[in-house]
């Protein structure tokens, strides 16, 4: 199994299975990157979504309502999928191993510390680039064949996010989204 192919795959089967009721109170689609257990060689992707009314909930938590409804700390926390988890998705994990190989940037990790830092550090950086590169194209994809408009009835902006926010952020989720979709979050990120 091709790793692009199941990433777009369980992203669609994730967005299809947004339960109606919540649909209409959806206001943006997250693409959580993180990396398994800290490991570069491991990113995975977590899809879920907000809604308006958590939004309003957390306002009293936030220092303001752009935050509440913006800052991924705020949200359901809901978890539609994870692609490439280790535990949830073996065949995922298996596919992303193979996929960064292909790429020429699978890496054992040394075993002296002082190499650690040297040794892997570009190579991490670049599969870093390569996963946030591909999540925003599987991003644009949705868009372009109306698997969101088809799951929540309307254009949602895709926010490509890590658990910290800053300009890498907003050009990535700028990129995964048509034009202006996203300028909400992206101007929070950019102003706030």
């Amino acid at each position: 199994m091709r790793f692009i192919e199941h990433l777009l795959h369980l992203a669609e089967r994730a967005l299809t299975s947004i339960p109606a009721a919540d649909a209409d109170d959806i206001y943006a689609v997250s693409f959580l990157i993180d990396n398994e257990d800290d490991d570069p060689r491991q990113p995975t992707l977590t899809i879920g979504y907000n809604t308006e009314a958590q939004a309003r909930c957390s306002i009293q938590d936030a220092s303001d309502r752009a935050e509440a409804r913006w800052n991924y700390a705020f949200w359901i926390q809901n978890r539609l999928a994870v692609v490439g988890d280790l535990t949830h998705d073996v065949t995922g994990a298996t596919a992303r191993q193979a996929w960064i190989t292909e790429h020429g940037l699978w890496y054992v990790e040394p075993t002296d510390p002082a190499e650690r830092d040297s040794a892997i550090g570009p190579l991490a950086g670049q599969i870093e680039a390569l996963f946030n590169h591909t999540c925003c194209r599987i991003a644009r994809t949705l868009h372009a064949t109306g698997v969101i408009e088809r799951s929540v009835g309307r254009p949602l902006p895709v926010i490509v996010h890590e658990l910290e926010y800053y300009e890498a952020i907003a050009r990535q989720t700028e990129g995964a989204n048509p034009p202006g979709l996203a300028d909400e979050f992206t101007s929070w990120v950019r102003n706030g």
